[in-house]
């Protein structure tokens, strides 16, 4: 039987944190283990992941002290290869996967030796009803509902790979901290490789509760340090702006225009959303030229 981990990072994820992971013991097809690395949590998430361990063997919890997500990652990652998978699925703490899904996606790669990689569908939700929470719901269902073949413009990460071919992409670079997730992806399409949007199954994305101000904050610090992505990346800065929001061609197809049509107010946000962000990019890029050439 085929090996596969599923592996995460988590920081204070105590309300959905036993949910995300016993998706991932429940899954079949294969002889699974989850990699759990806490970056140092101080609320329950400890405990709770502690607790998931006793009951269960092929369950592998690393507690660190808190720093970059990337260290976590890497950790979550080295373990992982320890126990020697055929295949490699990197989640976020906050997705619950469908109960089959990965023994569909399996099934599918070995039927379709061409292809190194999947995409997982998100389908977000939330349970807060404000504004922006609404927003970012309908924006992240907008970009997962994006056909099976992956754009030349496209952001999102292939996340379920055969471990030889997430090794020929390159990998997350753990330097990176913004945007890292999507670089394994472009490089290995940029290789040659295929990747296809996993269509017959997803994953559940809780966005949780979001405003403007803290969606501004966390892409803040992201745009702060993005230049260590676009400096390592051949062709980075490019990169970077065919793949800017506006210029992203899943937003133009024709089943999101009609959502658009279908959703005017929500629509509006989203654009809003999109321009603040772009503002954000931009004071941040002025900010590193200026220490740039302060230091030179």
């Amino acid at each position: 039987m085929k090996t596969l981990v599923i592996l995460l990072s988590a920081y204070n994820n105590e309300e959905i944190i036993e949910s995300c992971v016993m998706s991932s013991l429940n899954q079949r097809g294969a002889n699974i283990h989850v990699v759990v690395a806490d970056d140092g949590s101080t609320d329950s998430t400890p405990a709770i992941l502690k607790k998931i361990s006793n009951g269960h063997t092929n369950f592998h919890p690393i507690f660190l002290p808190h720093g970059e997500r990337g260290i976590a990652r890497k950790k979550a990652l080295k373990r992982a290869r320890e126990l020697n998978p055929d295949y490699i699925y990197i989640i976020d703490s906050d997705m619950i996967l469908e109960e089959d899904l990965c023994e569909k996606c399996i099934s599918y790669l070995m039927n379709n030796p061409q292809i190194g990689s999947l995409v997982i569908p998100e389908r977000a939700f939330t349970d807060h009803d404000n504004f922006f929470s609404k927003v970012k719901v309908f924006e992240r269902n907008v970009v997962n509902r994006a056909g099976r073949f992956l754009g030349k413009t496209s952001i999102e990460a292939a996340r379920f790979w055969r471990t030889e071919e997430y090794e020929r992409s390159g990998g997350i670079n753990f330097n990176q901290i913004a945007f890292e997730e999507t670089q394994p992806t472009i490089r290995y399409l940029e290789q040659g490789g295929i990747i296809e949007r996993a269509e017959f199954t997803g994953v559940a994305h809780n966005e949780k509760r979001v405003t403007l101000k803290n969606i501004l904050q966390k892409k803040r610090y992201y745009f702060s340090v993005m230049d260590r992505t676009i400096e390592s990346e051949d062709g980075g800065f490019m990169k970077t702006v065919r793949r800017w929001y506006f210029f992203r061609g899943v937003l133009y197809r024709g089943e999101n225009l009609i959502e658009y049509i279908k959703h005017p107010v929500l629509t509006l946000g989203m654009i809003y959303m999109y321009l603040a962000l772009t503002l954000v990019w931009i004071q941040e890029l002025i900010k590193n030229n200026a220490k740039k050439e302060k230091i030179n």
